[in-house]
């Protein structure tokens, strides 16, 4: 008995414990499902949320790219568009709804053409399976719960004398309605702090700026100061001038007034009346008197006009600026530079620069240019055949080769009139080659290294008035002024103390006694004082008008505009002295350049353009 009574007792108590562990895992899986039905419930409210106004989407219309927005929504986003078109244009809303509009999808931003504007909102396609997820979601809308709501911290459900607290969005019961009153009141104590830190934050960046700006000022009186000295010796410089025109007209004026003197021995002698050959003689007389009363005439007639902008003298170059020789004095006349600024102004503002020679299959061209001594000639750096070669512009045939077992990666060309010589800077060999203008090598100047007479991938060359070489010392950041015949250092350009103001320049040229510098590292133009001191700049990294993308080279015309070649952005701008822009031509895809690596300028200017990339040569 009592055996069949213990094993009664003891299935009841397993089968409460298997009832137990049901009950459990049937919560738990209660609780899952819950779960996971909440989880289907926001992805499909996510899938039918518009991504324009984030409410249920109304009337879904779907674009090209998938994406499904209300039709009212893209309405009004077009409309936000042809808003702006309008304010930009005098024609009503009404025209403008109706011509054609491309907008992009606000999600992924790619972009939708409307050729009938806002009508071809209404052709758009339905999402129908979003159009049905809608239709079932609206069907099968639950009931609102009656149930109270539960406290967030406590959890217990509230019977009408819940709290909901505005700042966090939380439902509290009394209880911890109070206690979550405290912690707002203890967090007031951490608002004053991050206030203090954000004062304290704005004193410093009061400090900084006012530290900033007194920098500023101090820089702006230090470049105001050296501008005035600049001016000052600009100044200085004009005077001279002025007195060298007075001294020259003086000098002049003895020479007309003992011509006068002996002319007038000769009227008044017995020569002409003693002479067999009176008429002969009369006739040189009168001849001597003509050319006397002509030189007088023309004396004291040249127009000497100052330009403020740029502080110089332009003269003519006749009557007592003309040179006076033992029988004669001439009144020949240069041309005025302001006329020839205005005409190379007019020149570039007309020309089409369309090229007049194309040459296809150049040999990877560098730097190109043309010898003092013969305009006909151009000489080309080819880097891919280690030599420089010399065309015939007016043949269009190669007449030569600059060639030198010692030459390994000709870049820079220039030329001296005086010495009749040909400079050729090696970028890989680090030193630049001389040959005579009728092409024998004779030495090399320079090795690689950064000290005064040492230079680290030299690229652009030019000789400075005084026969000096300027050179591109790229690799050490900076320009250098050597002795043309025996290579010793005369001055370094760029540098103060012992940091450079220049980054990689690769391009130089002569501009009477500026240098301007192409410098490539900083995307400007830099102009120099022999000296060294720097007198202008313009230009910033970008595509934009008077912008570049590496200036890699630069030309001066004989009316002082610098051509610059723009390599990056595959076109050459022109400007004027002061540095706006005159003229921008190639930098498209049917007339631009692959990289400008080399330019020059004719003196009926002619522009000679290189391009490394495309292995291309063409004259405009």
């Amino acid at each position: 008995m009592d055996v069949s009574t213990k094993s009664a007792a003891s299935k009841r108590e397993s089968f409460a414990k298997s009832k137990s562990v049901s009950k459990n895992a049937s919560l738990r899986l209660q609780r899952h499902r819950r779960l996971e039905r909440q989880d289907s419930i926001g992805a499909i409210e996510e899938l039918i949320q518009c991504g324009i106004c984030l409410e249920k989407l109304s009337d879904p219309k779907m674009l090209p790219c998938q994406h499904t927005f209300c039709l009212p929504c893209l309405h009004s986003h077009v409309m936000a568009k042809k808003i702006l078109l309008k304010q930009a244009s005098l024609e009503s809303q009404d025209v403008l709804a109706k011509k054609p509009v491309a907008i992009k999808c606000p999600v992924c931003q790619n972009k939708v053409n409307l050729e009938k504007g806002v009508d071809s909102l209404n052709d758009l396609p339905k999402n129908l399976y979003i159009d049905s997820v809608l239709k079932l979601v609206e069907s099968n809308i639950p009931p609102v719960s009656s149930k109270p709501d539960r406290c967030v911290k406590c959890h217990i459900f509230s019977r009408g004398d819940e709290q909901c607290c505005q700042h966090c969005m939380q439902v509290f019961c009394n209880v911890c309605w109070n206690e979550h009153l405290s912690e707002l009141e203890s967090n007031v104590s951490i608002l004053v702090k991050q206030v203090d830190e954000s004062k304290m934050r704005l004193d410093h960046k009061l400090e900084n700026i006012e530290n900033r700006c007194g920098q500023l000022v101090d820089n702006i009186k230090e470049a105001t100061e050296r501008k005035m000295e600049l001016l000052k010796m600009d100044e200085e410089k004009v005077l001279k001038e002025v007195e060298s025109i007075v001294r020259e007209g003086k000098k002049n004026y003895n020479k007309i007034s003992s011509k006068i003197d002996e002319l007038k021995n000769k009227l008044t002698s017995n020569t002409l009346q003693n002479s067999p050959g009176k008429i002969f003689s009369f006739m040189n007389l009168h001849k001597e008197t003509s050319r006397l009363l002509s030189l007088v005439t023309h004396y004291g007639e040249a127009r000497v006009i100052f330009d403020p902008e740029s502080f110089k003298l332009d003269q003519d170059t006749e009557g007592i600026y003309s040179d006076v020789g033992d029988n004669e004095i001439s009144t020949s006349r240069s041309t005025n530079s302001l006329e020839r600024f205005e005409s190379a102004s007019q020149n570039y503002k007309n020309r089409s620069f369309i090229p007049k020679l194309v040459w296809n299959k150049c040999p990877r061209p560098a730097d190109v240019g043309i010898p003092p001594w013969d305009n006909r000639l151009l000489y080309i750096a080819a880097t891919d055949t280690h030599t420089v070669l010399i065309l015939n512009r007016d043949r269009r045939k190669l007449e030569g080769r600059l060639i030198s077992s010692e030459m390994v990666y000709p870049q820079g060309i220039a030329f001296s009139k005086t010495h009749q010589e040909i400079y050729v800077s090696d970028k890989w060999k680090h030193c630049i080659h001389v040959f005579s203008k009728n092409g024998d090598y004779l030495r090399d100047m320079l090795s690689k290294g950064n000290g005064l007479s040492k230079v680290r991938s030299p690229d652009g060359i030019a000789v400075g008035p005084n026969d000096e070489l300027v050179i591109c010392d790229s690799g050490n950041d900076r320009i250098i002024i050597i002795n043309s015949q025996t290579g010793e250092h005369i001055s370094t350009i760029g540098t103060v103390g012992n940091k450079t103001t220049l980054n990689m320049p690769t391009g130089v040229a002569m501009s009477g006694d500026k240098i301007i510098v192409a410098d490539t590292g900083n995307h400007r133009i830099k102009i120099f004082y022999l000296d060294g001191r720097k007198l202008h700049e313009f230009g910033a990294l970008g595509r934009g008008k008077g912008q570049f993308r590496s200036a890699e080279v630069v030309a001066v015309d004989p009316a002082g505009f610098i051509l610059v070649g723009d390599g990056g952005n595959g076109r050459v701008q022109i400007f004027k002295p002061d540095g706006s822009v005159a003229k921008i031509f190639g930098g498209s895809s049917s007339d631009g350049f692959g990289w400008v690596s080399g330019i020059c300028v004719t003196s009926d200017l002619d522009i000679v353009v290189a391009d490394s990339k495309t292995r291309s040569l063409r004259i405009y």
